[in-house]
This record gives structure tokens, sequence and C-alpha cells, in this order.
């Protein structure tokens, strides 16, 4: 007889239905899956507690600030309109901020009326006294405002920036002043 002959009744007779074995590429491909998706989890997870860590950390340098700029604030004499400096003259300027209508490009857009304002003077002078090292960085606690990009990711320069630059430029123009270029007479010399 055929050897072909034996093997088809052999395949024939044997049930349809065994459970086959998985491939171990299969196995492997499907362990290493479940172990990115546990990593995943387990990475959001400590983004969630760090990122609610540096809040707490911020809100309680924030909170040190503020009782440190009241105490500067407490020792201070009243700077505020109709307040008698030295000489005994009386600063007539209005109460609160002077509105004036700026025309041309908006610097602030979208400023929200409703948070904190740092107040500049009493920051310059915590810089005095030494309370703060750096203005910048205390408005930026108070305000809890992120520094901004300069770029974007691709490298080019921001919308908002070139607007800024572009109405800058254009303002120079017409007023007829030039920009001399620094790094030029500093080589000519």
């Amino acid at each position: 007889k055929n050897w072909l002959d034996r093997l088809v009744p052999l395949s024939a007779s044997l049930p349809r239905c065994l459970p086959t074995m998985p491939k171990k590429r299969t196995v492997r491909k499907e362990n290493r899956l479940k172990k990115l998706i546990e990593e995943e989890k387990a990475d959001e997870i400590k983004a969630v507690e760090k990122k609610k860590r540096r809040e707490d950390l911020r809100q309680e340098r924030r909170d040190e600030l503020i009782e440190k700029l009241e105490k500067v604030a407490e020792t201070l004499e009243d700077g505020g309109a109709g307040a008698k400096d030295k000489s005994g003259d009386v600063d007539m300027r209005p109460a609160g901020s002077v509105i004036t209508k700026k025309i041309g490009v908006i610097r602030k857009i979208g400023k929200d009326k409703t948070r904190a304002r740092a107040s500049k003077s009493l920051l310059k002078v915590a810089k005095q006294r030494g309370i703060i090292h750096d203005v910048a960085l205390a408005k930026r606690l108070l305000e809890d405002k992120r520094p901004r990009n300069k770029t974007t990711p691709y490298g080019k320069e921001l919308k908002r920036d070139k607007r800024l630059r572009t109405a800058r430029e254009k303002r120079m123009r017409k007023c007829g002043i030039r920009q001399e270029e620094d790094g030029e007479d500093e080589d000519d010399e």
C-alpha cells in the first residue's frame, strides 16, 4: 500500500476539536503587552502622586511667601493716593490704577482679573530687605504662572510673538527709529 493511504484514515479518525498549544511567540507577545499595560498604569499613578506632591510643596511655599510679604506690608507706611512723603507734599494721583486706552497690539491676552496679583512695589521692598531673592520668581509663585515656551516644538517662533515683533518693527519704521546692531559696533573698535 501507499504511505499516503495510511495517513488519510488516521487523520480522519482523530477528533477535530483538540485544543492546540499556542505558539511561543504569541504567548511572549501577550505577556509583553500585559506587562506594558501594567507599567503604564503604574506610571500614571506615580505621575498623579508626583503632581500632587509638587502642587502641595508649591502651595506651602506660596503660603510662606504671603506670610513674609504681609509682615513687610505691615511695616511699610501707607504709600497709596493722598499719602504724604518726607517733605510733607501730598501725592495727588488717583486711587487704584490709572485707566488708559492702549492702541496697538494687546499685550495681555486673556488676562484673568479674578486671580491674585503680586504688588510690584511690595516685592521690590522685600527684595531690598533680603526676604526674596528674585522678584520675577516670587511673582510667578504668587500668581501661579508657568513660564511660556519661546518656540514651537519644531523650533519656529510663536504666532503671538511674531505678531508682537512685527507690530514693534512697524512702529519703529513708522517713527523713523533705526535699530543699530550692537555686535557690529563692538567688533569695529
